[in-house]
């Protein structure tokens, strides 16, 4: 029962580090098996997010644990944002194989085109396995933490460090190149960053563009080359996403405090899913509408910005 109680105190202290270390433990359990031969070809499993974040919130107790499974079954949200994460990674692809193409590459042909009605069915099973199973930890669960404590670039810098040493087996067994691994994940990140407050706080979407870069991309698109081709597309897709990573992410620094504004109106905390934003960015209009949420349920504003914070104890 000691032991119990310590390692409990210790997740309730330290969520997002023991987030990560239990996200590895169930991520990497394929290469254990691997070790003894039952695993011939080991990859990350792609669940291993979802039972380490379920973990860590139980840790915190009944409130946080129905906080965060109203934030997993939340899908409301503008359909435009779902449009919009189906149709960006999809032309980003496109778009790829394109450049690639002028860059010397065959075009698909017709006999590789015909498998196309296999990518709607292959993003669903995406969207299950790796959308859910790794975003409704990234994104449901440890980016409102994150984004709660520090600045965004500072949450970017964080969260891909996470997800990229999550990644790091994949890298070192050669599944994933390490340009895809490093650059196009922290481009990812900060993109989704983007994504995630502009939604007011809605991990979904998110879920929805993971699946369909992958359905797109590793699944059908590269398949299609090999060699120089192949390895060329990995340094396309991890260009482009940093371009749309520097792009938003000056777009978004203009729009920032009348975002917060906005999500302040709306729904529980001081912004949608627990993306919380300290009260010195937001300007006098958000500041203005956390006092009058505030005072209408006698509470003092500064504690509307840490009381659903995970690890914080009232």
């Amino acid at each position: 029962m000691f032991v119990l109680r310590t390692l409990r105190s210790t997740v309730r202290r330290f969520p997002i580090l023991s987030f990560v270390v239990l996200a590895c433990l169930f991520g990497w359990i394929p290469y254990l098996f691997g070790l003894y031969g039952a695993w011939s070809r080991p990859q990350n499993f792609p669940f291993g997010p979802l039972p380490a974040a379920l973990i860590v919130v139980a840790c915190q107790g009944r409130t946080e644990l129905r906080a965060w499974g109203r934030r997993l079954r939340d899908w409301r949200v503008a359909p435009k944002w779902y449009l919009l994460a189906v149709l960006a990674p999809a032309v980003v692809q496109c778009g790829n194989v394109l450049i690639n193409h002028g860059l010397g590459a065959p075009l698909p042909t017709a006999e590789q085109w015909a498998d196309w009605p296999t990518v709607p069915a292959m993003m669903v099973i995406v969207l299950v396995l790796v959308g859910f199973g790794e975003e409704a930890g990234w994104f449901a669960f440890a980016a409102p933490i994150l984004l709660r404590r520090h600045g965004l670039l500072l949450v970017w810098v964080l969260a891909s460090a996470m997800r990229i040493f999550w990644h790091l087996p994949l890298m070192l067994s050669g599944h994933l190149s390490w340009t895809v691994g490093i650059v196009g994940n922290a481009a990812f990140v900060m993109v989704m960053l983007q994504v995630f407050v502009a939604s007011r706080g809605r991990w979904t979407p998110i879920a929805v563009w993971h699946a369909t870069l992958n359905a797109f991309g590793g699944s059908f698109f590269f398949q299609m080359v090999t060699g120089a081709d192949r390895a060329r597309l990995d340094y396309l897709l991890a260009g482009v996403y940093t371009v749309i990573a520097i792009v938003t992410y000056l777009a978004g620094r203009k729009t920032s405090a009348r975002s917060v504004a906005q999500v302040g109106e709306y729904g529980e905390d001081a912004a949608v899913g627990g993306v919380v934003v300290d009260e010195a960015e937001l300007g006098e209009q958000g500041r203005g509408v956390l006092a009058d949420r505030a005072l209408a349920e006698e509470e003092p504003a500064g504690d509307r910005l840490v009381g659903q914070s995970f690890g914080h104890q009232r």
